[in-house]
């Protein structure tokens, strides 16, 4: 079971707000910042979303070499939703069955909803989502934003 109770505050927000309550502030675990490899056995639809996100991901500095099984999982089940939208696009929503019972759901339906549901939630693991930045915690060291002290 995960965690209850609202997504606990990032440091940035914490150190603006400061500590009435006086609680100590969580430990985080860190992962020194890295590039993974990508997998040899990517499909060629997911190697470019790797080579579309994984820049911008490294620039962020949220990426380490442990995140490789994640992100490639992000990858391949992208790509398996961009072939199943593909084939619901080229193929009517509904198909016959095979005992002539009437039209059901097309069998690609399960596949892009399974599909969508996996990127969905490893977009927001890996910082992809604009929610997921938001809450993010800026890595220490990383001084170059243009917007640093917007809120000084």
């Amino acid at each position: 079971m995960g965690t209850r109770g609202p997504i606990g505050q990032p440091d940035n927000v914490r150190a603006l707000r400061g500590n009435p309550g006086g609680r100590r502030a969580p430990g985080r675990v860190t992962a020194s910042p890295g590039v993974p490899d990508v997998p040899d056995w990517l499909e060629d639809e997911a190697r470019a979303e790797w080579a579309r996100i994984v820049p911008d991901l490294d620039r962020l500095g949220v990426l380490a070499k442990v995140d490789r099984a994640a992100l490639a999982t992000y990858c391949a089940a992208w790509s398996k939703f961009v072939a199943a939208e593909q084939l619901l696009q080229s193929d009517d929503l509904v198909a016959e069955r095979r005992a002539g019972n009437g039209p059901a759901k097309n069998p690609a339906w399960q596949i892009w909803r399974e599909a969508a549901t996996t990127v969905a939630a490893l977009a927001k693991e890996l910082f992809i989502t604009p929610n997921a930045r938001l809450r993010s915690v800026k890595p220490e060291g990383d001084d170059d934003d243009p917007g640093d002290g917007i809120l000084d």
